[in-house]
Parts: structure tokens; sequence; C-alpha cells
């Protein structure tokens, strides 16, 4: 436990957040969520990629899931930069982290609820107007009756 404090502490002081795959995954209420102080919207998965890719790969293997991570981009803007009108909503995930199976299984087309359930707040290091790394997304699979959540990129906003 001291080690994750100081991991914290450290990742904090640099101005960079800890691995996806390292955090704590909320208990989360499951089933699709209706709730009018959380933003959320039905959308599909565009795409379900390994978090590292070779650059034109289009085909994976189990194994480029496992040693890498799981990321999915949704069909939706929901919480997107608002600078930049080509971002979309997505999940990425570092290998082992809670969640990946349920992420590898999606296929694009698959419907789901995506929530964004944090936006950073400006810091010293962090400008969420121009960097759009660091927001937290819960989805919940229709198809699959599963959940998971996580950031949508490897790293928070203003980090590495």
């Amino acid at each position: 436990m001291a080690k994750i404090i100081a991991c914290a502490l450290i990742a904090c002081l640099a101005g960079t957040a800890i691995p996806a795959g390292a955090q704590n995954t909320p208990s989360y209420k499951s089933g699709p969520w209706h709730y009018r102080s959380v933003p959320c919207v039905d959308a599909t998965v565009k795409s379900v990629t390994p978090r590292l890719a070779s650059a034109g790969q289009t085909s994976y293997s189990m194994s480029d899931f496992q040693q890498s991570g799981v990321e999915v981009t949704f069909n939706t803007r929901l919480g997107a930069d608002p600078a930049v009108p080509t971002a979309l909503a997505g999940v990425t995930h570092y290998q082992d982290a809670a969640g990946n199976s349920v992420m590898m299984a999606e296929h694009p087309g698959d419907r789901v609820q995506v929530c964004v359930v944090q936006i950073p707040a400006p810091t010293q290091f962090c400008n969420p107007d121009t960097d759009s790394r660091g927001r937290v997304y819960r989805v919940w699979d229709y198809r699959q009756k599963a959940q998971y959540a996580g950031m949508n990129s490897e790293h928070d906003c203003g980090g590495a």
C-alpha cells in the first residue's frame, strides 16, 4: 500500500498519471445509467485495437492485446475536446487492466452507453482546453451486459 501511495504522489508531483491499468477501478452501479448529473449517450463502437500497434496494422492477435493493452473508440464526441472537431470518445487500458476482457470482446458497431465521469480540472500542468487527455469514461456494453471504465489516453492531462 505504501508503494502505491508513493507512486501516486510521485506521479502527481511530476504532472503525470498512474498508468490506467494500475488505477483502482471504482465499483460503478451496473447497467445503463439514467442520471441527470452524469452525461451519457448511447453510441456504437468504432474500433477495437491494441494500445500499441504497428503502422498500417489492420489485424490483431490476442497476444497483441495481452502484451500492450486495449484501446476502444466510440462514435460519439461526448466529453471530447471542443477544439478538436475530429476527436471521438475512447478508453485506453494497459495490459492486465480490469475490464480488458470486455473491451477485447467488443466489435465495431456494438451498441454501448458512454458516460463521462471525469474531466480534469485546470492545474499548473494541465489546461483541459488545449490538452484533451485525462477524460474518464464509464462504458456499458449492451450485448455483453458488462461495463468497464478508463481514461481516453495513456497519460493524464499535462502528463508525459
